[in-house]
């Protein structure tokens, strides 16, 4: 599923944050596990989960696609991609 943009600054740290209670609901479950890629160049850290919200932070130079993968617990595999635009 595609989310809304992520605007920065060159080097600025966000955090950004998915928040899937509407999915868990829907399915009857938990988020077991919640993996962040990003493309572009820059660095992610700080990830964490509190199901059912997954967060990072993610400091970019350059755009590029973050990408949040949610494992549920009942095998479901979940995406969400948010373009970054870097200013």
């Amino acid at each position: 599923m595609r989310l809304k943009d992520v605007r920065t600054i060159s080097g600025e740290t966000v955090k950004v944050s998915n928040q899937w209670a509407a999915e868990t609901e829907k399915r009857g479950t938990t988020v077991s596990t919640s993996a962040w890629t990003f493309d572009g160049t820059g660095t992610l850290s700080s990830a964490t989960l509190a199901t059912p919200l997954a967060t990072t932070l993610i400091a970019a130079t350059a755009g590029g696609t973050l990408t949040n993968t949610a494992t549920l617990a009942n095998g479901e595999v979940l995406i969400a991609e948010r373009l970054v635009i870097v200013q």
